[in-house]
This record gives structure tokens, sequence and C-alpha cells, in this order.
């Protein structure tokens, strides 16, 4: 009988010589049953959870060697010592029964009769029970350290430090802080201050440099009021995890950089230019470039009652700025053009092209749809083989049939799946005829992919997304604002199965 060992120790209170230990065990076990040992394969410091065994370079090592017939035992202290989930454990088992290769963990060395194999769930069990455990206690340390107001890990705001569990002011990095506030408050912006800290090589807590993202994550932080607050787990959206809605919240908790009131006043000026800035949903926003190559973005100007939006470039090269109705007036003569009879024919004949593909369409469909049918039979059946192995414990065999019953729903519901129903030539007509007569912010964005400004502001070239299709000549590409135009041809780009979903 040729065997090898496998030992491994993680990082929770483990060290290397845990390793000696475990290999130890497995050669004296190996000399009172006679078996020769020809390799000891060791991981350090690598979790026993699940996903991690990937990681495990000896461990994947061992399973290559078991998979070719290097020997046929392995010899390890404990089942935790492999993995610490029931579903590594039963499939460890599947391949190593399938290799031929015994697995003995030679503290818990039950025999081979059939109450042995009970005794082996058991322990895998047990395994991932454990772990599972272990991090529910560390999720009530972690809430026990937070109802005391102490710093619960990872890397402290920008402008704290952490001594002793509790935030305390670094007030180098707390100054600029105060700054950037300060600069948020008066209107005067963050260049200076961004230049200013590159060039004293302040960095963030994570030793990377300080920009806008960084600035604006400051500019959120409620912890800078004095506010603790943690949370065990991490919240799905941003803004949840910045809040912290479900979180342990204590007042008064650390010593503030920043006031109340401060703070309350820079979040309505955060909120008021997430509401009216260059972001919000315009007609022609997204597709507005300078005639040096830059994009250009809404801004907005108030005087005398009246607000004017304008395009701007974002490299400010000295272009000036451009009325945004004058854009807005061009993109849909632009479509007008577009959207001629004679296009919608051309548009009309590529969804014929297009129809003409049916057949490998829905074949393509029904392959996707066999493969996805196959790989869920294929996890049912696997579940089905542990099952009839009779050597589950109730509770994991009651867990393995629900696993069973949902595999079982897919698969009916992917049956039942038809394929997506493409629109008719007539419908497409119909839909193109409803744009033309009143387009819309969404049909502007469909069917314009650039509209490039011209130096004097009041010509424009406009790229349409047709492509090969409406061809060199179904509509010319620049338009002036005096007349609106067109007076040159241009090529166009068309992803034409786009525009039918």
């Amino acid at each position: 009988m040729k065997a090898v060992i496998y030992a491994r120790f993680s990082s929770d209170r483990q060290t290397e010589d845990s390793i000696a230990a475990q290999v130890r065990a497995c050669r004296e076990y190996a000399e009172k049953h006679g078996i020769e040992i020809i390799q000891i394969y060791a991981d350090e410091a690598v979790s026993g959870k699940e996903s991690k065994t990937s990681l495990r370079r000896e461990y994947q090592r061992m399973m290559k060697d078991a998979s070719r017939g290097a020997f046929d035992t392995i010899l390890i202290h404990k089942f935790d010592r492999v993995a610490r989930s029931l579903t590594e454990h039963v499939n460890l088992q599947a391949r190593l029964n399938k290799w031929k290769v015994e697995l003995i963990a030679v503290a818990q060395d039950f025999g081979g009769g059939a109450e042995a194999k009970i005794m082996k769930a058991l322990m895998w069990s047990m395994s991932e029970y454990y772990i599972d455990n272990l991090a529910g206690e560390v999720r009530k340390g972690q809430r026990e350290t937070a109802l005391q107001g102490k710093h619960n890990g990872g890397v402290p705001p920008f402008g704290y430090d952490v001594v002793d569990q509790r935030l305390v002011i670094n007030e180098l990095e707390a100054a600029y802080v105060r700054r950037i506030y300060a600069a948020c408050l008066d209107g005067s912006g963050f260049a200076e201050i961004i230049d200013e800290l590159q060039a004293a090589g302040i960095t963030g807590k994570r030793g990377r440099p300080i920009r806008y993202p960084q600035i604006y994550e400051i500019l959120r932080n409620e912890k800078y009021t004095g506010v603790y607050l943690f949370s065990s787990e991490e919240a799905e959206s941003r803004t949840d995890r910045r809040s912290k809605p479900d979180a342990i919240r204590i007042e008064n908790n650390h010593p503030s950089i920043i006031t109340k009131e401060d703070f309350v006043k820079v979040q309505k000026i955060m909120k008021s230019r997430q509401r009216c800035g260059p972001k919000a949903d315009y007609l022609c926003s997204g597709l507005v470039y300078c005639s040096c190559g830059a994009k250009m973005h809404v801004s907005i100007s108030r005087g005398k009652g009246h607000t004017y939006h304008y395009f701007k470039c974002s490299k400010v090269c000295g272009a000036p700025m451009v009325k945004m109705e004058i854009v807005d007036k061009a993109a849909l003569k632009y479509l007008q053009e577009l959207l001629s009879d004679e296009n919608q024919n051309r548009i009309a004949q590529a969804l014929r092209e297009y129809d003409g593909s049916e057949k490998d369409r829905l074949e393509g469909f029904q392959a996707a749809k066999r493969k996805r049918i196959q790989g869920k039979q294929a996890e049912y059946d696997a579940l089905m083989k542990n099952l009839s192995s009779g050597a589950l414990p109730a509770e994991i065999v009651a867990d393995i049939g629900q696993q069973m019953q949902r595999i079982k729903a897919t698969i009916a519901t992917l049956e039942a799946q038809e394929p997506p129903k493409d629109y008719t030539s007539d419908q497409i007509r119909a839909w193109l005829s409803s744009i033309k007569a009143a387009p819309t912010e969404a049909a502007v964005k469909l069917l314009i992919e650039r509209i490039q400004v011209i130096k004097d502001t009041t010509s424009f070239n406009i790229e349409s997304t047709l492509k090969e299709v409406v061809g060199l000549n179904g509509c010319g590409g620049r338009i002036r604002t005096n007349d609106l135009r067109v007076m040159s041809p241009t090529s166009y780009q068309l992803l034409y199965p786009a525009i039918f979903l």
C-alpha cells in the first residue's frame, strides 16, 4: 500500500508546528498499520473554507498525482484538514472513489463499515458547522466591540488614527479635511488642495493619492462629526454602504473634525449638484463633442430670473459654448432627414435580411437552452447519487431534497421558455414613423452616435448609429443652424438588430 500525507494549518491560532504534529500522527498510524509513506504534501496558512481549496497549491498537486494513480491512500490528521464544507467533502470523496484512492483521517478512523460512512458524514457536517459558527462568533465579537464604540478593524478615515481601538485626530490630515469641507461650502473647488496634497506627498490611508473620488467620499462620511457607525454585513447599494441605515450608531463617540451644521450644509450642496448638475437628462447629453475632439458637457448659467443651458468643452480648449437648444434643433432636423421614406425602406430591407437568419437564431436559442438544461440535470443526478449512498444524516438528506426540488423547478422553467419574438417589417416602419413625427430623447440616443460642433458653432457633423443600411446617399451628416440643411454625405454605422429590441 502506497500512501501520502496531507497536512494544513490555517492562520487562526495555528503555526508551522501544527504541520509537524499532523505529520507525526500520520506517520505513527502508518507504522502501526504497515503503510508505506512515499510523499508529504503541506499547505501553510490557507483557510479550509470551500472555495479556498483552489488556492492550496500542495492540495491541487496531490489531487493531480492521485488522478494519475501515483498512490492509493491519503492520510490526514482530521477531516477538517482537507475541507470544512460538506459539499467539498462529498465532491472530494466522489473523485477519490473514481481514482480508487482511500482517504483516512488517523484521528477519526471509524473503519470501513456502514456505520463509518455515517460517522464520516457527521464529521463533515460538524466541520462545516464549526466554520459557520466561527463566523457567527466573529460577528458577535465585532458587535460587542461596536457597542463599546471601539474601532472594529480596517483602515480609519483620512483625518483619524487608531489608538487603543479608538479614533483619534491626526491633526495634519484633519487640517486638509476641514479645508475640503470649507472649499465645498464656499464653492472654491478642490484643485488647489489636490495639488498641495500631491506636492506634500500626503496620501490616503491606503497610500494612494487623494483625488476627486476620495474627496467625494470624505464629504459624505458622517464619522467626521464624531458619529460611530458599524455594520457587520456590507449593504448592496453604495448609498447604504456609506450611510449604514441598519448600523450600530453612537453619537459623540470620538473627537469630531467637522461640525454637524457644516456636514448637513455640505450634504445639501452635494444633493443639489446631483439634481441639476451636468449628469441631468437632456435630449443630446452625452453625444456632443467639441471641434478639438473632447466631449462637451452641460453647463448651466442663471441670471435675471432666467436659466440658460449650454454645451461646454470638457478640456476648456477656448472654443465658445453652444446653446443647448441649437444642438437639439440640429439633432431633430437630422432625424427628419435620416428617417425619410427612402431610408425607412432601406431599414425594412435590412430587417428582411435579418429575418432570413431566423432559422439559425432559433437553432442557437434551442442549443443554448439544451446546454443549460443538461447542466442542471447533471447537478440533479449528482445529488441523487449522494442520496442513494444512504450514508447521510437526515438533516443533510432534507437539505439535498430541497436543492433537488429547486433544480427541477429551474429545469421546468427552462423547458417552457420560448424564443423571443421579432418585430415585423410593418411594425418597424410604424415605429420609425412615430419617431419621425415626435422624436424622443431615447430615440435621439438610439439613432445618433455623435454630434461634433464645427469651430464656428453654427454647423455640426452628425453621425448616425445606422450602419450599411442608409448608405452614403441615404442622409447627409453636416447640418448648419441657419437653414438646418444637409450639406454633405457621410458614412454611417448601424448595429441594426439593436433597434429591433
